[in-house]
C-alpha cells in the first residue's frame, strides 16, 4: 500500500539555504516524523503541508523517530516536547535506538525540561511527562502505526540508524548520516524509494560514489543532507536531489 513522504528539510548541518534533513511519512491520518531539526514547527509550517483540514503541525504527529543525536537531527526536540506538553497537553510517542535512549534525557533534555514553575513553586519533571519512549532493536522490525520499521547501524561519528520503512508492499529506504557503505546500499537497493545522504568528510558519502551506482538504484534515489555548494553539481553527477516541500508517493 502506498504512502507519502513529506520532505521538509534537505540540507546538511551547515546549510544556510535549507533546513536540516528531516521528513515525515504519512498513510491516511497517521503521521510519523523522522528527525527534528532546529525550529521544527517553523520548518513544517514553511512548506504548508496540508493535513486534517489545516497546515500540518507538531500536534498532528502520531510519533517521532530520532535517528541520532547530532544537533541538525535533534535540536528541535526540546521545544517540540515543550509545545506538546504546555500547549496541546499531549505526550509524544518517541522511537529511537538504545544508544540514543540511554542518554537522551540525562545528557540532552533534563537540563532544560526537568523543572517547571507553576506560579507558586518549582516542580521536577521526568521523561514520562513529555514522551513515551520506544526502543528499537537493531535489525528487528518494529510496528509503528501502519508502518513496519527496521534499523541498521551506519558508519558515522556516533551511533546512527539507517531505516527501512515499509507497508505491506511498499518500502522507503533512508541511509541517514553515513560513510559510503556498499553493504548499506545492498540493504536499501530493493526499496521503492531511497533517500540517501551526501556531505564532505570521511563520515559522510561522497556524491560521486553515488553517481557510480547502477542506474537501477540511482533512478529511485533522491539525495538529501546536501551542502549548499553541491546544488550546482546535480546535472553533472546525474542524480536527483530532493526538494524541500515536495511530497513523494512511495508506491
Amino acid at each position: 500500500m502506498s504512502f507519502d513522504v513529506l520532505t521538509s528539510g534537505v540540507g546538511n548541518a551547515f546549510s544556510q539555504r535549507h533546513w536540516g534533513t528531516h521528513f515525515l511519512v504519512r498513510q491516511g491520518d497517521f503521521v510519523l516524523g523522522i528527525d527534528c531539526p532546529d525550529s521544527y514547527r517553523r520548518a513544517l509550517g514553511e512548506h504548508g503541508f496540508q493535513h486534517d483540514g489545516g497546515t500540518l503541525d507538531v500536534d498532528d504527529l502520531d510519533g517521532l523517530v530520532i535517528t541520532h543525536l547530532h544537533g541538525d537531527h535533534v535540536n528541535g526536540l526540546e521545544m517540540t516536547l515543550a509545545y506538546r506538553r504546555y500547549v496541546t497537553d499531549e505526550t509524544l510517542d518517541l522511537y529511537t535506538t538504545r544508544e540514543v535512549a540511554d542518554v537522551l534525557w540525562d545528557r540532552r533534555l533534563e537540563v532544560s525540561l526537568g523543572q517547571t514553575w507553576n506560579g507558586e513553586e518549582y516542580r521536577s519533571l521526568g521523561p514520562g511527562d513529555y514522551y513515551d519512549l520506544h526502543e528499537f532493536v537493531w535489525g528487528v522490525e518494529e510496528a509503528i502505526g501502519p508502518f513496519n520499521m527496521t534499523t541498521r547501524r551506519t558508519t558515522h561519528h556516533i551511533p546512527t540508524a539507517a531505516l527501512r520503512i515499509e507497508t505491506d508492499s511498499t518500502t522507503l529506504g533512508y541511509s541517514c548520516d553515513t560513510a559510503f557503505d556498499p553493504d548499506l546500499i545492498e540493504w536499501l537497493e530493493d526499496c521503492d524509494l531511497i533517500l540517501h545522504e551526501t556531505s564532505p568528510g570521511p563520515a559522510h558519502t561522497d556524491l560521486h560514489k553515488l553517481a557510480d551506482l547502477p542506474a537501477s538504484i540511482r533512478d529511485k534515489m533522491r539525495i538529501v543532507h546536501l551542502p549548499d555548494d553541491a546544488w550546482e553539481l546535480e546535472d553533472e553527477v546525474g542524480l536527483t536531489f530532493a526538494r524541500e516541500g515536495e511530497i513523494y508517493e512511495v508506491e
